[in-house]
């Protein structure tokens, strides 16, 4: 069997990041004439199209979308064997905190891969509000921490996350045609609670809050019982919930982040740490729609 050469995918993986063949080039450091070439070979070798061209515009076909979960995983080994070998072995312990609501989303991904490369570290994972993990990065108790919060302060922080954030509800349930609109929300001082409130207060939808939970298991559990609607990240949804929008007579929310926030001089273990968690959430994000130009 012929082999992948890493350039190869690690030039395909750019295309799909950024979202040209142009933007490809410069992030690779070749030409776009020497990207396309590239793509051709690639293409050659597998013996499959990767994308789909319609005059100056290109997308990826199904067999690109396959491939491009292989090439994440090929650059992704490389990347850990590397480290493994090359850079210095670390012994030490890091502490990391995320909200319970999105930190299972990332964070097996980031623990298996941050084990790969510093297996003598250990990590101090601590699950709490965006609010309180705010709180002990400031007070020195935190390495770095993954937050969701509307308001960062000065601090300096690396987005590392977007996702739209939806109203849910039980399919065929009855709350959301309910008035006042039954809520089950965060805790005060969530981003997803502030952006619902202010969403229906500005289109003048009268609304009681019926529910509050720290975790989103809970607002999810009065959803399902038909008690009220929700506004959950996209990801959240999965049958038997459905997404709820206009045709419902609620109004857009907004996306929301997930910020990356490290402790001022907390050492090379928690900046290792710390690209390791951006790869991980970046691993989340669909493909953009690819052009040539």
């Amino acid at each position: 069997m012929p082999l992948i050469e890493v350039d190869l995918v690690r030039t395909f993986v750019a295309i799909c990041e950024t979202g040209s063949f142009s933007n490809a080039a410069q992030h690779v450091a070749r030409t776009p004439s020497a990207v396309s070439l590239q793509m051709k070979k690639l293409e050659t070798l597998l013996g499959r199209e990767l994308f789909v061209r319609e005059g100056r515009s290109v997308g990826l076909s199904g067999d690109g979308e396959a491939f491009l979960g292989y090439a994440r995983r090929l650059l992704q080994l490389n990347e850990e064997a590397l480290s493994r070998f090359r850079a210095p072995a670390m012994e030490g312990r890091v502490t990391f905190g995320a909200p319970d609501d999105i930190g299972y989303i990332a964070i097996p991904q980031i623990l298996k891969r941050f084990a790969s490369t510093h297996p003598q570290v250990e990590v101090d994972v601590k699950l709490k509000s965006s609010e309180e993990l705010r709180r002990l990065c400031d007070s020195g108790a935190l390495d770095l921490a993954v937050l969701c919060c509307s308001d960062y302060g000065k601090r300096d922080v690396r987005i590392v996350h977007t996702e739209n954030l939806v109203w849910i509800g039980l399919k065929h349930g009855q709350a959301v045609s309910k008035d006042p609109l039954p809520l089950a929300l965060a805790s005060r001082g969530c981003a997803w609670r502030a952006n619902a409130l202010a969403a229906l207060d500005a289109a003048h939808i009268g609304y009681r809050i019926a529910y509050s939970s720290e975790h989103s298991q809970g607002q999810i559990a009065a959803v399902l019982a038909d008690l009220a609607i929700a506004p959950l990240p996209e990801s959240h949804v999965s049958a038997p919930l459905r997404q709820l929008g206009e045709a419902d007579g609620l109004p857009p929310l907004r996306q929301y982040e997930v910020a990356l926030l490290k402790r001022k001089g907390c050492g090379e273990i928690a900046d290792a740490l710390a690209e390791h968690v951006a790869e991980s959430f970046a691993d989340l994000r669909p493909a953009p729609s690819l052009a040539l130009a």
